[in-house]
């Protein structure tokens, strides 16, 4: 387990980023994944990568990122084919970062399911109607957002993978992290 790293998960729609954007108000080092994904897929390896496998994604070497969502959220297989490319360039990024800094380091990982083991857990929790609600706010369409819930794991999951907070008002969540935090470090 790495010891300077903890990493800020949820299901989509939960708060992560919210959660993400208070621990780096209070002084901490903060990494977002996904901010990292979207850079290796945007590299000239991500481009290619994607235009052999998923070539219905690319136009001018530029991403159409909702036709790449649409095609890996209903298919499983396809999924795991994005990931297999991801995820290893992904964690390579992260150990780099780890490396660097002496201090803790809040991780945001959308799909955690290969760091569980890795790092100490926070898990931001909504209710999925709650969560709904949010996305829509967003301007996702429902569809995607049925088809991103239905890849992630059931709430059972969720709960047993690390410390839980529950994030149903934006604005207690900063005093809850607080505490959480304190008693991680």
């Amino acid at each position: 387990m790495f010891k300077n790293g903890i990493v800020i998960t949820g299901p989509i729609g939960s708060g992560k980023s919210e959660a993400l954007k208070i621990i780096k108000k209070l002084g901490y080092l903060t990494v977002d994944l996904d901010v990292i994904s979207n850079e290796i897929l945007e590299s000239d390896e991500g481009i290619k990568f994607l235009d052999s496998t998923f070539p219905d994604c690319i136009n001018e070497n530029s991403i159409n990122r909702t036709r790449l969502a649409n095609i890996v959220f209903k298919n499983k297989d396809q999924l795991k084919i994005l990931e297999s490319f991801l995820h290893p360039k992904v964690q390579e990024k992260l150990l780099s970062i780890l490396e660097k800094n002496e201090g803790f380091t809040f991780i945001e990982v959308s799909a955690p399911k290969s760091v569980t083991d890795l790092f100490k857990c926070i898990v931001i929790w909504s209710p999925k109607e709650v969560r709904i609600k949010r996305l829509l706010d967003r301007g996702m369409d429902e569809e995607d957002i049925t088809n991103r819930i239905n890849n992630q794991p059931n709430d059972e999951w969720w709960y047993s993978i690390g410390t839980l907070i529950e994030n149903n008002k934006i604005e207690d969540l900063e005093n809850k992290l607080n505490h959480e935090i304190l008693k991680l470090l």
